[in-house]
């Protein structure tokens, strides 16, 4: 399971094979502590972060898309988004200071790329037939999983999947010829 490529470690995942979420798991804990330590200079925290970014992970295996960076930059956009929430939270104890106002200064730009790109998103939805902006919005923002999507629409979870996977698709193209620069991995959660 080491030498396959992440997506294929996450098709496995999503069926629910603990050896390749194990084999995940084994493949970016090391980086992903370092990146997540040397933020919080705080052992337990910096564990704690990784523990609940991988059981996310577990949790929402049937919806999380692998792109061509692989699962990296998925996880390291976790772990920062983490650090930032660790350092929000009241009574946290900041034992660096400086690095937590580069991460601040850095998401206030990153939020508004953010927002544009998901007007860009929104746009491109809005063009696309009702039949896959439907089940996709409704995965991505109720965060309804694919069955629950087909009982509601009347659908096989197959055309659910199929219809998700064509919408992101195209999103991925549009946002391709749009030329922003952003991971996809932000808007289509």
């Amino acid at each position: 399971m080491d030498k396959l490529a992440d997506n294929r470690l996450m098709e496995l995942i999503k069926g629910g094979n603990n050896h390749a979420f194990t084999a995940l798991v084994n493949r970016y804990w090391e980086d992903l502590y370092r990146h997540v330590y040397t933020r919080l200079r705080h052992e337990d925290d910096a564990k704690d972060i990784l523990q609940e970014i991988f059981i996310t992970v577990w949790k929402n295996r049937e919806t999380i898309t692998v792109d061509d960076k692989g699962m990296g930059a998925y996880l390291f956009q976790a772990a920062r988004y983490s650090v930032i929430d660790h350092f929000s939270k009241p009574h946290t104890i900041i034992y660096n200071e400086e690095l937590l106002e580069q991460l601040v200064s850095a998401s206030a730009h990153e939020q508004l790329e953010l927002k544009e790109m998901e007007q860009q998103v929104i746009k491109a939805l809005d063009r696309m037939p009702e039949r896959l902006q439907l089940p996709y919005r409704l995965s991505r923002y109720h965060h309804l999983s694919n069955r629950e999507i087909a009982d509601r629409l009347s659908l096989s979870e197959q055309t659910v999947k199929n219809n998700i996977s064509i919408t992101l698709r195209y999103l991925r193209t549009h946002i391709n010829e749009t030329g922003l620069l952003v991971v996809i991995v932000f808007i289509i959660p």
